[in-house]
């Protein structure tokens, strides 16, 4: 079973100050939630901070139910504030052809050069948009869909935020590549869509990065995708 799940949180709330100031900080509180029997290596999450006033969405896509006590513990969400259901019920419902507005923050990356032959080289974060996007155009590819041509002959995909995330782990700096992409895509295969959904796409997923979103688009024209 896969189960997704939304919390409300209130940026301002202290906890919630707390948690969000470290992505380590963060992966820990939902390492916790999520414990028990499942691997953690299965579960995505997503932060998508809100606008003035308004409260952050943390998405989480899991093999069980969160445990929404540590939820409250941690980020000071109360039980209205977290929504849970079954995946499996609109993952079956994705098709060969479909349109849909998606979301997704990723930590796109690239392997160096080593100069030796048959040695990967250091793998490090792609900085450039355009390159950002290239990266994505080739991640789509193999996760079952791709971005439409528009009249203006670009493919339906914006990077909407772009930042080097920064955070200390075991008295280190961790720095992160950080892109959130908002557009349109259409289902090429339902079947790679699916597990790229659960599974998640590209790297350090266990720190909020890989989750892709999925929403319905207006009937009489394209919009942009809202979390």
């Amino acid at each position: 079973m896969t189960i997704f799940t939304r919390a409300m949180i209130d940026p301002r709330h202290r906890l919630a100050m707390r948690a969000l100031a470290s992505l380590e900080r963060m992966h820990a509180i939902i390492a916790r939630a999520t414990d028990g029997d499942t691997d953690l290596s299965r579960v995505l999450w997503r932060l998508d901070p809100g606008r003035t006033r308004q409260p952050s969405r943390l998405y989480i896509v899991s093999p069980n139910v969160p445990d929404a006590e540590i939820l409250r513990q941690e980020l000071g969400v109360g039980t209205a504030d977290i929504s849970t259901c079954s995946y499996e019920p609109f993952l079956s419902r994705l098709e060969c052809g479909q349109e849909w507005g998606f979301r997704l923050k990723a930590n796109p990356t690239h392997s160096e050069p080593s100069g030796e032959p048959g040695k990967r080289g250091k793998r490090t974060g792609i900085i450039r948009v355009e390159e950002q996007q290239e990266w994505l155009f080739h991640q789509a590819r193999r996760a079952g869909f791709h971005m439409p041509i528009n009249r203006l002959e670009l493919p339906e995909v914006l990077v909407r935020h772009s930042v080097q995330e920064k955070f200390r782990r075991k008295g280190s700096t961790v720095t992160l590549t950080s892109a959130t992409y908002d557009g349109v895509l259409v289902v090429d295969d339902p079947d790679l869509l699916r597990r790229s959904l659960i599974g998640g796409i590209g790297r350090a997923k266990g720190y909020g990065f890989g989750l892709l979103t999925l929403v319905p688009l207006a009937d009489d024209h394209r919009k942009e995708p809202r979390s």
